[in-house]
């Protein structure tokens, strides 16, 4: 069981972590989440519109980016935004102010013609940051953006997210196996073997466990667990 009864409830504009160790079930959420991979029990709804495998109002309704770098690594940084763009049915006229604006805000004027398999590992993740939001989604599910970044382009990304809850209202779901990311959610749920061991604000959890640190507090809840 890869997912095991598990029921979450986020809100509007927040920033919701899901933390847990390689093979819990955090990609395996995301995925039925955002109708790539049917659940065999239960049920999902984003915005009020139940989740189903192919639906076209849950993907305008969200942005996905995924752990591993999935975008054409073969076009160029321009390229690959107006193929998105396309694809989302933006008019010629949006698609470039769009793109202009996303282009600005993540840094990627220096890098549109470069081929996207060319790009350093962070230049990576802020193009596909900026996919993922080019058709101004509600939702953004992140699957571990920040793995295998250093801890500059690290925070430098977070920026982002952060300035694209506060500023824009986009609700954010992220799943990260770096406790200070962690500590940056609104709220995090702490997931093992299937399962959500808590789930609440980052220093509520930590005061809860009585620990000194986020990691600490995911030992005790993952101690009592496993007892």
């Amino acid at each position: 069981t890869a997912v095991d009864k598990v029921t979450l409830s986020i809100e509007r504009g927040e920033i919701f972590g899901f933390l847990g160790s390689n093979g819990c079930g955090k990609s395996t959420n995301m995925k039925m989440l955002t109708g790539l991979l049917p659940p065999t029990e239960g049920t999902a709804t984003l915005f009020g519109h139940s989740v189903e495998a192919g639906s076209m109002q849950v993907r305008n309704d969200l942005g996905y980016m995924t752990q591993a770098f999935s975008l054409y690594e073969e076009l160029t940084v321009r390229q690959n935004l107006i193929l998105d763009a396309r694809l989302y049915h933006l008019s010629p006229d949006r698609t470039k102010a769009r793109i202009q604006e996303l282009v600005d805000r993540f840094g990627l004027g220096a890098h549109l013609d470069a081929l996207a398999g060319d790009l350093p590992m962070g230049m990576r993740q802020r193009l596909s940051l900026a996919v993922a939001v080019l058709h101004e989604p509600k939702l953004l599910i992140l699957d571990e953006p920040t793995s295998g970044v250093d801890p500059v382009a690290r925070d430098s990304f977070w920026e982002l997210l952060i300035e694209l809850s506060r500023k824009e209202g986009v609700t954010i779901f992220v799943t990260t196996h770096f406790m200070n990311e962690g500590m940056r959610c609104d709220r995090i749920s702490l997931m093992h073997a299937g399962r959500v061991l808590a789930c609440d604000a980052p220093q509520k959890l930590i005061e809860d466990r009585g620990a000194t640190s986020l990691e600490d507090a995911f030992i005790g809840y993952m101690e009592d667990a496993i007892a």
